[in-house]
């Protein structure tokens, strides 16, 4: 042992004495000076004087400079670009006009998929950056490609965020000539944020992609080693007394939807097999000044067109599912958090989750025998809206508020008909602010979030009456964007009944009620709970080849945000570093790679260390396009605080692991991805992932997709029960698993027009377990691993085989700049057998014989503007 932590110091000190000397010594970059700022001057024109159609003849723009001296950034970094582009500027009262032509010497081999909006593809594209705040961190993106294809975009954070979910109104078209193709954009100032002052300047960026060459150009040079996106714009000037955007645009909607399921004639609520429901809303959104926008929606649609991936969890903690409702999805940004750090598994925690909103109900009631209920699916969000903007003085808002209903469910016992409550009425808030300094270079931000319930009897008191977060955080850099320091530290508070705070505590974050965890105390007539979050890294992030950091991530034991954020577990520190070293020059075999290391230890805040681990990672790309990743992992014997999910800390073999990936030429017709991997621990037990896809392109306008992923585990420690005695002495279960996991992806999209697709998804799931060598755990830190267990006869029959289906056939039109109809059909199965073997015939024919639920539903919007 002692030699063992003798080693584990020296190559730590090892690793860190060369990460700080290439890192503080290295010639990279660090002291050049970024590449000077090119600048546009726009054009005041005549209203009217200009027709939105592409062939950029018309009189407006003749009088037009026009610029160029694009650069290119890949493959050839800092090269002239094999083609030429040019740019002309002009604004009216109301819009801002912009006119590329890009020159093409190879007309015929211009490509530009038909795909629908939003939707990346391998094209030839030209794009627009705006960054209209001036503050170097925010842009407004607007991309076209050659079939007239639109792609917007909100970049935040220097270009670490980006929210495809921003849908502005704008119009854009696009004309091809035996020169080339053109795009004629027309973006309304009312889509734009930007400050009141006379003479504008903003930031001004344009982007060109030739990809049948995987050629990038841009306007204003962006190096590749650079720290961010939006702080290598241009400049774009001569925009005089622009009026403030103070429209109002409503968004009505209708939707009327059928549903057919399995007839149940004893069930009053599905007797005969169909329900049908009719529902209207209204989204609003209105500029209150030039930088600050009112969002706005009631009785919302919050359905989803792709449903969650189907998954059956064996773990103590929550899944985490992806937002994709548009009025969280748009802007959502703005109102991160992070209680971890990029790149890290982690990095879904935060401390707002917009999900909780609308969620299922926690309550069921109990019901009389031979009565039945009709519980709610989600919980009715009243009204919401948020206020988002920045001023002039480089202060980013945003104030979000939500109110749920008390919702019910109805119950039928016998005769008689009654409505109970089933969650209660509920506002959600959160404030996030963040200042600018030194051009972006320096932000602080704060955020508050809180929940409070209207709790209407002690049926509800497990719930909390009112949960409060909130901190700072800081981001620097220096150096010319080489350096960057990152700190934020946030609080929790939590309140109500003993019930909910007893709930908190042994719940899987917590596990207050563990019996070798001294440093925690469980108190069932608590009330209240606090707690402290951090998140603190410092390192090299840009110029030259070498990057690196050191940093750490803790939460206290009592810190919660689960009411309005989404975390998975509390009491730890863990600290890290990381070293990288990335070629960005071709040579005879890469075209780029980047080999990374790291190093990080976890204890909890009793002092017990629960894992030390190191990895090292590269990703490279060959000469021909194709790409991949390889990685390998070491991770140290873990002392598990959560293995038998309130009971002692288990300890657990060290384990290795190995992944990898690989992308084929997205360029061609049929393309190709892979991704595997295996982690074993020393006791010969493991669980891999083997993931292959194929992407069919037979046109432009049409486009298959299908992943398989296998998924197999061989655990000989899956957590069973637990189970108490009357003297209460508690015995910890575990068992050996042997299951498998089998999912089958198919996305098919059909493209008529840009305007007009569809789009299919389809997802069969199935996954069965078996489980064998049920064991009682007796000294569970035994340095023997035999010494840590007995057997245990465990006879209750727990082997499942479960199935499900999940499909989605959507048609979208958007028949008037703005609105949009919406066909919609879906169908989901589901099958449960107490039995672990996995047959795959067999189990799809009982998937597909299994009742099903199929909706059929129509929704149409129409976009208003004022």
């Amino acid at each position: 042992m002692k030699n063992s932590r003798f080693h584990l110091h020296l190559t730590v000190s090892f690793f860190m004495v060369f990460f700080l000397v290439s890192l503080f010594s290295s010639k990279s970059s660090a002291q050049n000076s970024p590449p000077s700022q090119k600048i546009i001057y726009a054009t005041l024109i005549a209203s009217g004087s200009i027709n939105i159609d592409g062939k950029l003849n018309d009189p407006g723009w003749k009088k037009l400079p026009a610029y160029g001296n694009f650069i290119q950034q890949d493959p050839l970094e800092n090269q002239p670009p094999s083609e030429k582009t040019t740019i002309r500027v002009g604004y009216s009262k109301h819009a801002l006009f912009i006119a590329l032509h890009a020159s093409d010497s190879q007309p015929g081999l211009i490509i530009g998929q038909l795909t629908r909006r939003d939707h990346p593809s391998a094209s030839d594209w030209l794009t627009v950056m705006i960054d209209s705040y001036d503050d170097h961190r925010t842009a407004f993106s607007f991309s076209v490609n050659p079939s007239g294809v639109k792609i917007d975009k909100l970049i935040t954070n220097d270009g670490d965020s980006e929210d495809l979910n921003w849908n502005p109104v704008w119009e854009v078209a696009t004309f091809r000539n035996k020169r080339g193709w053109n795009a004629e954009f027309k973006i309304p100032f009312s889509q734009l944020r930007f400050s009141s002052s006379k003479d504008q300047l903003w930031g001004f960026q344009i982007c060109r992609k030739i990809r049948r060459l995987n050629e990038i150009d841009y306007w204003n040079p962006e190096p590749k080693d650079a720290a961010g996106i939006v702080s290598n714009f241009g400049e774009l000037r001569g925009l005089k007394n622009l009026p403030a955007p103070k429209n109002l645009e409503l968004l009505p909607y209708g939707l009327v939807s059928e549903t057919a399921r399995p007839k149940q004639p004893d069930n009053p609520f599905a007797a005969t097999g169909f329900s049908h429901n009719i529902n209207t809303g209204l989204d609003l959104k209105y500029g209150m000044t030039s930088n600050f926008t009112l969002n706005a929606t009631f009785n919302p649609d919050f359905g989803q067109v792709e449903a969650d991936p189907s998954k059956l969890n064996l773990t103590a903690y929550e899944t985490y599912f992806e937002e994709k409702r548009p009025f969280f999805v748009e802007g959502k940004n703005l109102f991160q958090a992070n209680l971890a750090l990029s790149g890290n598994s982690t990095y879904s925690e935060n401390l707002f989750y917009s999900r909780r909103i609308g969620r299922s109900p926690r309550y069921t009631p109990r019901l009389a025998p031979g009565a039945h209920i009709k519980m709610p699916e989600q919980t009715h969000i009243l009204s919401a809206a948020k206020i988002t903007g920045k001023s002039s003085t480089g202060v980013s808002l945003g104030i979000l508020d939500a109110v749920t209903n008390a919702e019910k469910a109805v119950i039928q016992e016998g005769s008689r008909r009654y409505r109970e409550i089933v969650e209660p009425l509920t506002n959600y808030a959160v404030v996030r602010t963040q200042k600018d300094y030194r051009k972006g270079r320096t932000t602080i931000g704060t955020i508050l979030t809180n929940v409070y319930r209207n709790l209407p009897n002690k049926n509800f008191y497990f719930l909390n009456t009112q949960a409060t977060t909130g901190g700072f955080d800081i981001n620097h850099r220096w150096g010319n964007d080489t350096y960057a320091l990152k700190l934020s530290v946030y609080g929790s508070f939590i309140s109500g009944h003993k019930e909910a705070l007893q709930w908190v505590q042994r719940s899987s974050a917590h596990y207050f009620q563990r019996p070798d965890a001294k440093h925690l105390h469980y108190d069932p007539n608590r009330t209240s709970l606090s707690g402290l979050a951090s998140v603190f890294y410092v390192g090299k992030i840009a110029r030259g080849h070498w990057r690196g950091g050191v940093g750490y991530v803790t939460r206290t034991p009592g810190f919660e945000a689960n009411d309005i954020g989404y975390m998975r577990t509390a009491d730890f520190l863990t600290a890290f570093y990381w070293a990288s070293y990335i070629q960005y020059t071709p040579g005879k075999i890469f075209r780029n790679y980047a080999v990374t290391h790291n190093l990080w230890t976890t204890v909890n805040y009793g002092g017990a260390r629960k894992v030390t681990g190191a990895n090292i990672s590269t990703h490279f790309r060959f000469m021909n396009y194709w790409e991949g990743y390889l990685r390998i992992d070491r991770e140290s014997r873990i002392l598990d605080f959560t293995a038998l999910r309130g009971g002692p800390a288990l300890l657990k073999p060290a384990r290795t692991s190995s992944w990898f990936g690989l992308y084929s030429d997205d360029r061609r017709a049929v393309s190709f991805i892979l991704h595997g991997g295996i982690r074993k621990n020393d006791r010969g037990f493991w669980d891999a992932q083997i993931s292959p896809g194929v992407s069919v392109r037979p046109s432009g306008r049409f486009n298959f997709e299908v992943s398989l992923g296998y998924y197999p585990n061989r655990d000989d420690l899956q957590y069973i029960t637990a189970k108490t005695d009357k003297s209460g002495q508690t015995d910890y279960i575990l068992g050996r698993i042997h299951q498998n996991t089998l999912t089958l992806t198919t996305r098919i999209n059909f493209t008529l027009t840009p305007d007009l697709s569809i789009q299919f998804y389809g997802q069969p799931y199935i996954s069965a377990g078996k489980y064998s060598h049920f064991k009682r755990v007796t000294h569970p830190r035994a340095e023997d691993y035999s010494e840590r267990f007995s057997p245990y006869d465990y006879r209750t029959p727990i082997d499942f085989n479960f199935k499900q289906f999940r499909s989605n056939l959507v048609i979208r039109w958007e028949y008037k700049l703005g609105s949009t109809l919406f066909l919609v059909w879906s169908q989901g199965r589901t099958d449960f057998q107490q039995q672990g073997d996995l047959h795959l015939s067999g189990d799809l024919k009982r998937l597909l014989q299994a009742p099903g639920e199929q909706t059929i539903l129509v929704k149409l919007n129409h976009w208003f503007s004022f």
